[in-house]
């Protein structure tokens, strides 16, 4: 095992090995969750005419000036109505209008229809109970959009907003990033599926669906490898499969027992390693590596520490792949609730609740029994960053904070 990489080095290291992805044509049902490649310039404007923001009555508004008047219906427009079907309102009339309907011409305002009432006898006849001012309730051509506008750009992270605005331009086809594809294997010969019932000395492989689970929510497509024993030629078949995706995930066999074989098979599979410590607490032996355009990143079996490996490596390395142009996790700065004590030599992950209060992230430490304690990560939503240098720190001291994804509903 090397000299220990800091966490920036060696996310530096992990950022500069990974390539994006070739591009992909989807439909626009298919690219949530991708980055934009082209970027989208509006065609037309929007909306393409003067349109009701209200239901009620278009009317000219210097026809009101006068205060309450009684006008002549000349024209009842429902939404979808093609404005140049629409005959010009003359001066005294008006035409019942529906929120998202065209304007006629003449018109240049819109009287809520809760502010109108019938006139006895004369079913022809509106009543309009307020002054409007030219406008009012009404949002003009161009409005929202201007023609040549740009609406997205090239390297925007396509989300529900963002596919709104594509569909409303008719954009159904997207020019975007592959999926990652990620295949997740766990090692031990103590390791036994979910499903089974462990004998004595075994444990349950929790590491492999929470692996499999995180790299989903990230983009990418996954495949399941299972458990391979600690045993080379096993070993290898398993890990040579892996390596015919775009990034191979491997949860166990990298420290330094007579058994962590993973960092042997793997140069022998013709991997070049490009780091196999890092000064992190938990997971200083992750090993990270490339054959061709494949990646590997070898995790500790300890459960925490394949979490935090995820969260702060293996996510920068599946969002470079799509394309993104920031692919490392942002941090923000907040206040401890309570005091935290660690150990120096190390930057340290602790799991965490951040929440917000007066403008600022108050962070709150999960109590753990150390790196095998898989429930500490359900119960947070944030990881706190202590720095190599720290022992202790106090009740409203600063700390980095690295929000998870879904943070809020955590």
């Amino acid at each position: 095992m090397r000299e220990p990489l800091s966490v920036e080095r060696a996310l530096e290291r992990v950022l500069a090995a990974v390539t994006p992805l070739p591009p992909e044509t989807v439909s626009l049902a298919s690219c949530e969750g991708r980055i934009l490649l082209d970027e989208l310039v509006a065609e037309a404007d929007l909306p393409a005419f003067d349109k009701a923001l209200m239901d009620g009555l278009a009317v000219r508004a210097s026809d009101l000036a006068g205060g309450v008047r009684e006008l002549r219906v000349a024209d009842t427009i429902a939404a979808g109505r093609d404005p140049s079907s629409l005959a010009a309102l003359a001066p005294g009339s008006a035409a019942r209008i529906m929120t998202g309907a065209p304007l006629p011409p003449g018109a240049d305002a819109v009287v809520m229809v809760e502010r109108t009432s019938a006139v006895a006898g004369d079913a022809r006849s509106v009543r309009c109970l307020d002054v409007v001012a030219p406008g009012e309730n009404v949002a003009p051509a161009g409005s929202d959009v201007r023609a040549g506008e740009r609406l997205l750009a090239a390297g925007d992270w396509i989300g529900a907003a963002e596919i709104g605005v594509l569909a409303a331009f008719g954009r159904i086809q997207v020019r975007v990033r592959a999926r990652p594809r990620v295949a997740v294997l766990a090692t031990g010969d103590e390791i036994v599926p979910p499903g089974t019932t462990p004998g004595p000395g075994r444990i349950r492989n929790s590491n492999g669906p929470m692996l499999l689970a995180l790299a989903r929510d990230a983009g990418a497509e996954t495949l399941d490898l299972g458990i391979a024993p600690d045993e080379k030629e096993a070993l290898a078949r398993q890990l040579g499969r892996g390596l015919e995706s775009d990034l191979l995930i491997v949860s166990g066999g990298v420290s330094m027992g007579e058994y962590d074989l993973v960092g042997d098979v793997l140069r022998s599979l013709g991997v070049e390693v490009l780091f196999d410590a890092v000064a992190i607490k938990p997971g200083k032996p992750f090993t990270f590596g490339t054959r061709g355009r494949a990646v590997v990143a070898a995790c500790p079996g300890n459960p925490v520490s394949g979490y935090v490996i995820f969260q702060v490596f293996i996510r920068a390395a599946l969002r470079r792949m799509i394309g993104s142009a920031t692919p490392a996790p942002p941090m923000l700065r907040g206040v401890l609730s309570g005091p935290l004590r660690t150990r120096a030599g190390r930057t340290g992950y602790h799991q965490a609740r951040a929440r917000f209060e007066s403008g600022r992230c108050v962070v709150e430490i999960v109590p753990t029994s150390g790196s095998a304690d898989l429930v500490s990560c359900a119960r947070g939503n944030a990881l706190a960053v202590t720095p190599a240098g720290a022992v202790s720190l106090a009740a409203g001291d600063p700390v980095d904070v690295l929000l998870l994804d879904h943070f809020d509903v955590r």
